[in-house]
């Protein structure tokens, strides 16, 4: 067992190992001893290795994601290892056969999904940062910022002087970046003083052909063509970021929407310092409470809260673009009633987006399923206020429309097959309502109620006799 849990942990060198027994995860050797200090749990032994005791904590499996939540607020990154055998398949190749296990994922701070590890409020964003060269003297910044719990994935292209008020208006969970560029001092002195998760990763993720054709063929496209005019550094810094997404995830595939250009000049530049100063979406301790955001935000769904966020960091140049902003909100200051009955109908809303994404990445529950549902419906019902009323902004009409494209049939078969009171977890069943589906209620019966089953079927043999 120890031979499987080195060859998996030599593999992860950079992330401490949630290696699979039983009920548990356990940790052993360094990893052990980080965990142990990190977490507050007890650092064991087991066995010996060169002679030495081996170090080993562990972690119960229904409490993994709070342990994770507090491991990933520290920085650190976790390879989770799963039993992909059963144990009984290992003993038929002989006694001292070890079941099999594999890494189903990487857990970082920019990659998480899971709802408990989330703030709701946060947009929970990786970013990619790549340089090329703009001229002999000078270097131009690709930047590739994506949130795989919503899908969303912007890049951007800055120079020397704005890279520190870009990375401090997206406020990213985690960075990524060449392993040549982190080497740097003056990067070096960057990042500490950013005091986000760091990770180096090696150039070519970002270089030639096959970052390319890693876009290409993510996003479906025959060339990079298909998916818009973006800039060499800009290219690069979304192949970096996508080869991450997909190192982490393994054979998971994220709902990516297609990037998107974040045009510089868009937005006012605001400095890490002063951004730091005038609490926009942080106080000064790094709480949302106290900060702007959190002083105004009076959004009913964890949508509108992050993306109230989202432009209080980025404040608009344009006056056209400001305009049609002030416009809806002009609109729904006058339209008392209908923003009343809006917001009673988005709170009906959950954080359907983030649903989405872990059912794609097949790490959603029934609650996600019922949470699809939900939006779909509360999207409906949205559509519906906003087409009684014309002469909508140009804001509110797109809303209007993309609300509009909600798949009402779908919402109705998901409250049709999902039962009132729903597990967390798939593997507690018991999420398809009653009747929906014969052949599961005759399983049902047979486990709940075998001993009618089998009087039944005794009482009607002795007819047949």
């Amino acid at each position: 067992m120890m031979a499987q849990y080195r060859q998996i942990k030599d593999a992860n060198p950079d992330c401490l190992l949630f290696y699979r027994m039983g009920d548990f995860y356990e940790l052993f050797f360094e990893d052990a001893e980080i965990a142990s200090k990190a977490l507050g749990i007890v650092l064991t032994k087991r066995g010996k290795h060169l002679g030495e005791d081996i170090p080993m904590c562990g972690v119960p499996i229904e409490r993994a994601d709070d342990y994770l939540q507090r491991l990933i607020g520290l920085g650190h990154r976790v390879a989770v290892c799963e039993q992909i055998e059963d144990p009984a398949e290992a003993r038929k190749r002989g006694g001292k056969s070890v079941v099999g296990r594999a890494i189903v994922r990487l857990v970082t701070p920019g990659t998480i999904t899971e709802e408990r590890l989330l703030e709701p409020g946060r947009a929970n964003v990786l970013l990619a940062i790549v340089r090329v060269r703009a001229s002999d003297e000078e270097w131009s910044y690709g930047l590739a910022s994506v949130d795989i719990s919503t899908g969303a994935f912007n890049v951007g292209e800055t120079r020397d002087e704005g890279l520190g008020a870009e990375i401090a208006r997206i406020e990213p969970r985690e960075i990524v970046l060449p392993e040549t560029m982190q080497a740097e001092p003056r990067w070096r002195t960057l990042l500490a003083e950013l005091g986000v998760a760091v990770t180096p990763v090696a150039q070519n993720a970002a270089d030639g052909i096959s970052a390319q054709r890693r876009l290409a063929d993510h996003f479906g496209v025959g060339t990079l063509d298909g998916l818009g005019s973006f800039s060499r550094a800009e290219l690069a810094a979304a192949a970096a970021a996508l080869a991450y997404v997909e190192r982490t995830q393994l054979a998971a595939r994220p709902n990516l929407a297609r990037p998107t250009r974040a045009l510089r000049g868009s937005t006012v530049e605001i400095d890490a310092a002063t951004r730091a100063n005038l609490e926009l979406t942080r106080t000064a301790s790094g709480e949302r409470a106290g900060s702007l955001a959190g002083t105004i935000d009076l959004a009913v769904t964890p949508a509108g809260s992050r993306l109230l966020g989202e432009r209080l960091a980025g404040p608009l140049t344009d006056p056209a673009a400001i305009d049609a902003r002030l416009d809806a909100v002009g609109f729904l200051l006058t339209e008392t009633g209908l923003r009343a009955e809006l917001r009673r109908g988005l709170k009906s809303a959950p954080d359907m987006v983030r649903a989405l994404s872990r059912l794609a990445l097949q790490r959603g529950g029934p609650r996600d399923l019922a949470s699809l549902g939900q939006g779909l419906a509360a999207a409906a019902a949205v559509a519906a206020l906003l087409g009684r009323h014309d002469g909508l902004p140009a804001e509110l009409a797109a809303a209007a429309q993309a609300a509009a494209g909600a798949e009402p049939s779908l919402a109705l078969r998901l409250s049709e097959a999902l039962a009132d009171d729903l597990p967390l977890n798939r593997r507690d069943g018991g999420f398809v309502r009653p009747g929906h589906e014969p052949a599961l209620d005759e399983a049902r019966a047979l486990r709940d109620e075998s001993r009618k089953v089998i009087a039944s079927l005794q009482a009607r043999y002795a007819d047949l006799a």
